[in-house]
Order: C-alpha cells, then sequence, then structure tokens
C-alpha cells in the first residue's frame, strides 16, 4: 500500500470522514502544525482517533489580515516548523500532499528534490481571496507551482487562481472539497420529524432564515444586519426569523442592533458544535451566508445537503458550483440593493425545500468517498509519472 502524507496546519472536524475514506486506499498519514487554533471552539469526533497523525512542534504567532476592497480586518495564526523535512524523512511518504503556498509546501518540495517524491499542491484560495497578493508572493507562487507534480482545486473559482500562476490545467484536479454528506442528511432528516418542537424549543417564528458561520467582519455580518434593518419596513407583514449560530467578535455588535430593532425576532444560540447543528437545520427554511472573502465554505454545502435553499454571496468560491435556480439566489453582500433584491426573493420563494434529486446528485459527488475517489485517482496518476 502506497505510503500518502498529508502536510497540513490543522485538523477541523469536517475533514476527518475524506481523511478516514483516503486511509481506506493508502497508508495515509497527516503531518500537522496543531489541532486546533485560537478562533477555533471546534471538537474532534471520535472516530478522528483511528487516523496516523504527528504534530510538529511548530511555532506560530498571530497577525492581522486587512482587506480594504472589501472592507474587513480579521486575525490570523500563522505555524511555521524546522522539523517538517526530518520528520517526513522518518514517514517516507510515496507521495507528499501539501496546503497552500508556504513554508510547508516549500519543505515538501524541497524533500520531494532530494528523494525524488511527487508532490501534490493542495490550493483553495480563488481570484477573490488570493488574488490580490504582491509581486513578490506572486513570484513565489508561480515558483512553488512550477516545482510540484499535480493539483487539488475546489473547483473552477481555486482552478483559476492556480492556472494565474502558471499550472496546467491537465495536472489541476477540481471537486477536491466535502463532507460526510450521507451522515449529515440522514441526521438532518430525522431531525425533520421534530421540526415543530424544535421550532417551539427555540421560539421560531414564520420563515427562518439562518446563517451559520462565525460572527466576524470577513463573514459579513455588518451587510447583512444593515440590509434586514432597511428591508424591515416593507416587509412588516412578514413574520420571519433571523437564527444566528455561531459566536465571534460581532457578538457584541449584533447584541446592540437587536436593541435598536426589537421588532426583528433574532435567535442567538451561540456557538454550537457541529454534531448539534442537525436540528436548526431542520427547522429553518432557508439560509445565508452573506461572505466577503471565503474559499469555498462547507457551510455552503451543509445548507444545501440538509435540503434548504440559501442566499449565495457572489464572493463565495462555492456559488459557481452549488447555486442553481433550485438551490437559491447569488447576490452581492456589499451592494445593499443587490441584497435587499435577494432577501425580497426569500420572501416570496414558495415554501419547500430543495428538490430530492438535485439533494442527492451533490451528496454523493462531494462525499467523503467521492473526495476519496477523486484524491485515488490523483494520487495515482500522479505515481505514474
Amino acid at each position: 500500500m502506497k505510503r500518502v502524507t498529508l502536510v497540513t496546519n490543522m485538523l477541523p472536524p469536517y475533514r476527518v470522514s475524506f481523511y478516514r475514506a483516503l486511509s481506506r486506499q493508502v497508508d495515509f498519514h497527516l503531518l500537522l502544525d496543531t489541532l486546533t487554533e485560537f478562533n477555533r471552539n471546534w471538537e474532534l469526533p471520535a472516530d478522528a482517533k483511528e487516523l496516523k497523525l504527528t504534530v510538529q512542534n511548530c511555532r506560530s504567532f498571530v497577525y492581522s489580515r486587512y482587506r480594504g476592497d472589501v472592507g474587513y480586518r480579521e486575525k490570523r495564526q500563522f505555524h511555521f516548523s524546522e522539523q517538517t523535512i526530518p520528520m517526513l524523512r522518518a514517514l517516507r511518504p510515496d507521495v507528499i500532499l501539501s496546503i497552500e503556498f508556504g513554508l510547508k509546501t516549500l519543505w515538501s518540495i524541497f524533500y520531494g528534490w532530494l528523494f525524488h517524491v511527487p508532490v501534490i499542491l493542495l490550493s483553495e484560495g480563488t481570484l477573490h481571496t488570493e488574488g490580490h497578493v504582491g509581486r513578490l508572493k506572486r513570484i513565489l507562487r508561480r515558483a512553488i507551482v512550477s516545482q510540484c507534480d499535480r493539483f487539488w482545486s475546489n473547483g473552477p473559482d481555486s482552478s483559476e487562481l492556480l492556472k494565474s500562476y502558471g499550472a496546467e490545467v491537465s495536472l489541476i484536479d477540481e471537486g477536491m472539497t466535502g463532507i460526510d454528506t450521507q451522515d449529515w442528511h440522514d441526521s438532518v432528516q430525522y431531525q425533520l420529524s421534530q421540526r415543530q418542537d424544535i421550532r417551539t424549543k427555540w421560539n421560531l417564528k414564520g420563515r427562518v432564515l439562518l446563517f451559520s458561520g462565525s460572527l466576524t467582519p470577513r463573514k459579513g455580518i455588518a451587510p447583512l444586519l444593515s440590509a434586514i434593518e432597511a428591508w424591515k419596513g416593507e416587509c412588516a407583514a412578514f413574520e420571519f426569523t433571523l437564527l444566528l449560530l455561531g459566536d465571534g467578535e460581532e457578538r457584541s455588535a449584533v447584541e446592540e442592533w437587536r436593541k435598536r430593532n426589537p421588532e426583528i425576532h433574532v435567535v442567538m444560540p451561540g456557538f454550537v458544535q457541529p454534531q448539534d447543528l442537525p436540528p436548526f437545520f431542520a427547522a429553518a427554511d432557508w439560509a445565508v451566508l452573506p461572505t466577503l472573502d471565503d474559499n469555498w465554505p462547507l457551510a455552503t454545502l451543509e445548507t444545501l445537503v440538509a435540503g434548504l435553499p440559501q442566499l449565495f454571496s457572489c464572493y463565495n468560491g462555492a456559488t459557481s458550483d452549488l447555486c442553481q435556480k433550485e438551490t437559491g439566489v447569488a447576490f452581492d453582500p456589499l451592494n445593499q440593493q443587490d441584497f435587499l433584491r435577494a432577501l425580497r426573493e426569500f420572501q416570496a420563494a414558495p415554501e419547500g425545500r430543495i428538490p430530492a434529486s438535485i439533494v442527492s446528485q451533490i451528496s454523493c459527488y462531494y462525499s467523503a468517498e467521492g473526495q476519496a475517489r477523486r484524491a485515488l485517482g490523483s494520487i495515482e496518476k500522479v505515481l505514474e509519472w
């Protein structure tokens, strides 16, 4: 069985099912900087213990990322380790998978050059999320791309970024993202039988518009609140609930906004662990993620697999893959008039969830097993090289 090592920053719970599925096909090992980060509150599922993993003795620091073009600033954590090459030497992989365009990939490329091991680069960024970088970074990234043997992208938007750095189209494998769609779908379906009880428990009234994500500037909380406040006058007779799942630095601003707008019904359960989310998706009617800067947020896929139509931000890398006439409406959250148009379409839409045939098709493609099949095919191709 071929040995495959993924050099990455951390282990998010939504990746565990894919890693386990890939582990059934290859001898798979995770080489991590850390298990979690300062702003991540999630708990790893029990089956994460089945994975082979090594946590590096990495160094890290927190920095502030500013996007003037879409108007937000947020804190992020950067990790690096000088132990990557010795640890790769101990693992002796036949193929290295490395995430993004930083030190982890540079160490991986150097190891691959020393020991004739192919390197596959996993790139999730898009021309919107990463296309604004400076000249020196672009030169470095083009150099990294030129030394990698194959590429994984989430979809067309992230493929465009890779192509801008010189990647050959024939070497890019798309659809390299997903969740345990079957488990998620089944969990939401089970909760649907208790939908009314859930709505009563959480005091959800009328049509429920769900937001699931961090309450941060990057997720578009300010445009969301501004648009709903502008919309409230024209929808006074329309009963609805804004259901905000998550926590973050904008929570106090949301609480202040609630006090100023008591006529808008808002429910805020706070941060919810991934395994406890299905009841809320069963109780909701539509969802919105007005993100200003996201590669391919899996909350968008979770929403679709749950059968909920949604408002898709044009800055969401998953919109080009998942937004169809039956699955929702695309809009620009930075254009309030366009946001209002989307809210009106939500208001005017007939009751009901996404057709089961569409949910089934998308669930199959983005399942852990589907992603693992594509990953294995890519690994086999690069070993033929």
